[in-house]
């Protein structure tokens, strides 16, 4: 008994220190895994993953290229426009750009607003709030948004319903034998 407490004790230890009774180490079972493993440059050695790296990177690039001319191109656009103007028409325009930012971010709050509304009656309506996902907050109406969570909720009540029912609706039972003896011809009315 006691050389089994002993046993048991110094299993634990290995245990611990990451080696077994055999004393072999649970690091080298770890590092044969990991050698495994190739590294980023090896897999690029093979002609087929460097090609393919090769295409994926230059995209991004020509992506990033494009990017960066279209916005170059409206700032350019945008700085002979205000070239043109005289100075009171700039004022003017800059009002104006100012007075769209103004409004798009009132949009932009009104709309979080909105969605917190959204998921607050949702949550107490029972509905999940991952569905309020397909509702866009900056163009519908504080009014419209009672009406359309009620509608998601009776639309998808009704879809779990049906759901539902088709997986516990009974199957009609199939016509068979009593005694299995019998085939399934047609039994003459005199043998009644």
């Amino acid at each position: 008994m006691e050389e089994e407490n002993k046993q048991n004790q110094e299993n634990n230890q290995n245990a611990n220190a990451g080696t077994d009774n055999n004393g072999s180490v649970g690091a080298e079972n770890n590092q044969n895994q990991n050698d495994n493993t190739k590294s980023f440059d090896d897999i690029l050695k093979d002609s087929k993953y460097q090609a393919e790296f090769d295409r994926r990177v230059q995209k991004a690039i020509e992506t990033a290229q494009n990017n960066w001319k279209q916005k170059h191109d409206e700032e350019k656009t945008e700085a002979e426009k205000l070239a043109k103007m005289s100075k009171e028409e700039k004022l003017e325009y800059q009002l104006e750009l100012e007075k769209n930012k103004r409004i798009e971010a009132e949009n932009k709050n009104k709309a979080n607003d909105l969605e917190k509304q959204a998921i607050k009656i949702a949550s107490d309506k029972g509905l999940d709030v991952s569905l309020l996902q397909y509702i866009d907050f900056t163009k519908i109406k504080a009014e419209e948004l009672l009406t359309k969570i009620e509608e998601m909720s009776k639309t998808f009540n009704e879809a779990v319903e049906r759901k539902v029912n088709s997986k516990y609706q009974e199957d009609t039972p199939k016509t068979g034998n009593v005694g299995g003896s019998q085939s399934n011809k047609a039994i003459p009315r005199s043998s009644f």
